[in-house]
């Protein structure tokens, strides 16, 4: 089963929000000091690739196969997920999107019982 590829898109951009938010979480609380910025700028760079696995990750299986020389989309094909379901991967989307809310809301309780809001 593949996603769509705006899809696919979309769903990396909330994984990467969630890393983003995930490290945020735990720097704040347990960092402190003036290396949070450059340990940033680190796992920006680190997550950008783990993003990148992800969404190669979203548009692959075993049947199709799509890179920046191959497509499994004809030109004009409209989908939200292609081939036999995989339930390996409707769980992790189903569990990012969770998780996300759950930092999110994890990460502004924090910073709202801080004083930081």
């Amino acid at each position: 089963m593949i996603f769509n590829k705006g899809i696919s898109i979309v769903l990396s951009g909330l994984f990467f929000l969630f890393l983003a938010l995930f490290f945020s979480t735990i720097s704040v609380i347990f960092l402190k000091g003036g290396l949070i910025p450059v340990l940033g700028l680190v796992m920006f760079v680190i997550f950008y690739f783990i993003t990148r696995v992800f969404y190669n990750y979203l548009r692959n299986d075993g049947k199709y196969k799509n890179n920046r020389q191959v497509s499994s989309d004809m030109p004009g094909e409209k989908y939200f997920t292609k081939g036999e379901s995989d339930p390996k991967k409707v769980f992790i989307v189903i569990w990012l999107l969770v998780i996300l809310i759950l930092t999110s809301v994890s990460l502004w309780l924090y910073s709202f019982n801080n004083g930081l809001v």
